[in-house]
């Protein structure tokens, strides 16, 4: 009888053991919405794809993806540049384009492009690659003309709102690069920002007798940062990039210039190594006139 008992408990205890080891010792997931690893991804942010010919600055193909996020439901417009900016596929007010929704750890859903009529809707997909990359698919094409690529992979960038709310510190690393003064029509993360530090505001009327109307930090090298600042004056826009360290300018040069009314104007591009061209551009043909760097004291140095 009690050899019984002791066989009785131990068959009840092995049950109980083999109930907890299920699915070869992982824990059961009740469902994919609650804890999967697919629920976890943050599609929201900015990503971008660029493509450039060794022997130009100015990117051949560029697309860029401007994601929202609401749960399992996806909105975005994008951005696409072809033949060097002859071919511009954007919209300059927010228009969301792209509708789709999070499926089995990629995202699926249907676009149109800005050249076509909203209602001539193409088929897309998209994969997380890793955190900071995801990879582009048109699984069908839309109706007429578009100039987003067929396939890419796009790189997510830093936003401007968390650069610019670091506080003081000085040595983090932080880039918006590359960037070409096209960029400021059509990117969404390069805004220039209308509440400009009062430090900043100082230091430029200082320097150039010229009030700040917007800025932006483009990036940080060797303890400076470097910002794009906005002076608007009639019909004329000028940009400035300056080096700041300890709240003050160090050094600037003007980088765009509008004109006014004349034909030709004064445009730029900031490489990845923060390499700075300068064009003077009639009809969206460039003339490169300048090219500069910046040492390790934080001055532009003309090349």
């Amino acid at each position: 009888m009690i050899r019984i008992l002791i066989l009785s408990v131990l068959l009840l205890f092995g049950c109980k053991e083999n109930a907890k080891a299920t699915n070869n010792g992982v824990p059961t997931i009740k469902n994919s919405k609650e804890t999967g690893k697919i629920a976890s991804v943050n599609w929201s942010g900015k990503w971008i794809y660029s493509k450039k010919n060794k022997d130009s600055d100015i990117p051949e193909q560029q697309f860029t993806l401007t994601i929202f996020q609401e749960g399992d439901n996806i909105k975005a417009q994008y951005c696409a540049i072809a033949n060097s900016g002859g071919k511009i596929d954007c919209e300059n007010e927010k228009e969301y384009n792209l509708i789709g929704k999070v499926e089995k750890g990629k995202i699926v859903g249907q676009f149109y492009s800005f050249f076509g009529s909203s209602k001539d809707k193409g088929q897309f997909e998209i994969t997380m690659v890793d955190e900071n990359t995801i990879s582009w698919k048109v699984i069908t094409a839309p109706q007429g003309i578009f100039y987003a690529p067929d396939n890419c992979l796009l790189k997510k960038e830093i936003s401007n709102e968390v650069s610019q709310n670091r506080g003081n510190e000085e040595n983090s690393s932080h880039s918006l690069l590359p960037i070409d003064s096209k960029d400021l029509d059509k990117n969404q993360n390069l805004v220039f920002d209308d509440q400009s530090a009062d430090w900043l505001k100082q230091s430029f009327y200082q320097n150039y007798d010229l009030a700040v109307d917007g800025s932006i930090r483009l990036f940080s090298q060797n303890n400076f940062d470097f910002y794009l600042i906005k002076n608007v004056g009639g019909d004329s826009e000028l940009i400035y990039l300056v080096s700041t360290k300890n709240n003050k300018i160090v050094d600037g040069i003007s980088v765009a210039d509008s004109n006014g009314d004349n034909d030709m104007v004064k445009t730029f591009s900031i490489d990845e190594q923060n390499n700075v061209m300068l064009y003077n551009e009639i009809n969206n043909k460039r003339k490169l006139t300048a090219k500069y760097s910046c040492n390790r004291n934080g001055r532009f140095i003309k090349e």
